[in-house]
């Protein structure tokens, strides 16, 4: 395989090609089908939701969405290269350093909350409503509040990893990962994150430990709530 290059998402256009990443790599999780039953039936639903999760987190203060590439001569040139995953950091704390990398962007801030109006009219009253089931959706946002208050005050925190299908077994999502636990380890803060099944050798591997389970489904189901220490 190419040589893998990491970017940072600076713009909205570079976020397109990571909408469908999205869509494919989450297609088959257990939680995504919980709370969007209706994707795996509506494959353009899905790419609704990956395009509205993925332009909250770039106007969210704090956070870093990095796209994974390798050289594609044949591409658009909306990249130099061809996308093959992509990881979103966000810096939390309220400490000087954590300020630091948060900002204090106002227009940014207001962009995000004209994106939630957009969202919940687009979840509400066009056609990804028959995908999406907001009453699990309410209860994710409450189980995710409740763990994310019992992780480290200050810390960087993965809130998405997500590889092409036609890229895994690479070497893309631990490259993507390791950005994050530089940043940890620069600081001197721990870094967390929820684990899929799918994602807990990798973090495993890492250096994450269990600290907690994430519940949904009304309990009968679980994710793995994992941080990693400094070294």
């Amino acid at each position: 395989m190419a040589p893998l290059t990491l970017h940072r998402v600076t713009t909205l256009e570079q976020l397109e090609p990571l909408y469908q990443i999205g869509a494919d790599a989450w297609r088959d999780d257990p939680l995504f089908n919980w709370f969007y039953p209706g994707g795996r039936a509506h494959p353009e639903d899905l790419l609704v939701l990956w395009k509205s999760i993925l332009q909250a987190e770039f106007h969210d203060p704090g956070t870093f969405i990095l796209a994974a590439t390798i050289q594609d001569p044949e591409g658009d040139g909306s990249y130099p290269d061809k996308v093959v995953g992509f990881s979103v950091w966000q810096r939390k704390g309220s400490s000087d350093a954590a300020r630091s990398w948060q900002g204090t962007s106002i227009t940014r801030r207001l962009k995000r909350f004209k994106l939630n109006f957009t969202d919940a009219y687009t979840f509400l009253f066009r056609s990804p409503k028959r995908s999406i089931s907001q009453p699990r959706v309410k209860a994710l946002e409450k189980e995710l509040q409740s763990v994310r208050a019992r992780q480290p005050a200050e810390s960087w925190y993965l809130c998405f990893l997500g590889v092409s299908p036609k890229a895994q077994k690479r070497g893309v999502g631990r490259k993507l990962l390791q950005w994050g636990i530089d940043r940890s380890e620069e600081e001197g803060v721990p870094a967390a994150l929820e684990a899929s099944n799918a994602g807990i050798g990798l973090y495993d591997s890492a250096g994450f430990q269990q600290t907690g389970w994430m519940f949904y489904d009304d309990g009968r189901q679980k994710q793995t709530v994992m941080t990693r220490d400094c070294k």
